[in-house]
């Protein structure tokens, strides 16, 4: 549980998403660091992922975007992500095709897009990818029964893709530290790991291999300094 005001909110989103979908409501899930259980009220937004049984009308989706954007409906923390897919969408040979991409919140800019070539395709596989393990349903089954298992080469080049853009786009680095530590534990592991775990992953793995090296004197290397100290003036 994230909290009565944050549960009481994604209640409330559940609500707004059913009266507008009725029967075509396939389900609804809490993905992202909600469902991982990292999550800060304070910095962390609520992803929230539906399926609906068909495509809808351009005027059913932007009906929907406003009924549940800020401040329509209040949002208690940083701001929500919300994806809308046809279930028929999810095995699109590039990846799951929205047909909604909502950001809407207090503290983050409102964006809103129909159409799935607008935006990189990768981060959309990923959050797939990792949601059906770990996505928390809100209404209707679990996340794999309805979302495919998303094909190895698809997740890793979406990961290979992403870090790209953390790289192009994470000045200070922490962030593309942290999704590099992720994608090695699901490339060695093949599980999904919250971002802090996963650093403290990747930094246990390589303590473990820093050990073996030296234990094992790998190459007939000593260490830095001793180098340092044997060079001449």
């Amino acid at each position: 549980m994230l909290g009565a005001d944050i549960e009481s909110y994604l209640a409330d989103v559940v609500a707004r998403v059913r009266d507008g979908l009725g029967d075509r409501l396939v389900g609804a899930w809490l993905f992202g660091s909600g469902a991982l259980g990292d999550f800060d009220p304070a910095t962390s937004d609520l992803d929230v992922q539906v399926v609906t049984t068909v495509r809808l009308a351009r005027a059913e989706r932007e009906h929907l975007a406003a009924r549940v954007s800020h401040p329509a409906l209040s949002c208690p923390v940083r701001g929500l992500e919300l994806v809308i897919y046809a279930r028929e969408d999810l095995d699109d040979a590039l990846g799951p095709a929205f047909q909604l991409n909502l950001n809407s919140g207090p503290r983050m800019a409102q964006h809103v897009v129909y159409d799935p070539s607008e935006e990189p395709r990768f981060w959309f596989v990923l959050d797939v990818a990792i949601g059906r393990e770990v996505g928390r349903p809100l209404a209707g089954p679990s996340p794999a029964e309805v979302f495919p298992e998303l094909s190895a080469p698809l997740v890793r080049a979406s990961l290979q893709q992403a870090l790209a853009w953390f790289a192009a786009n994470d000045p200070r680095g922490g962030q593309t530290a942290l999704a590099a530590a992720r994608a090695s534990a699901w490339a060695e592991e093949g599980r999904w790991l919250a971002k802090g775990p996963a650093a403290v992953w990747l930094a246990s793995r390589v303590a473990r291999e820093l050990e073996q090296s030296f234990t094992s004197g790998v190459g007939g290397r000593t260490s830095p300094r001793a180098d340092a100290a044997g060079r001449p003036s």
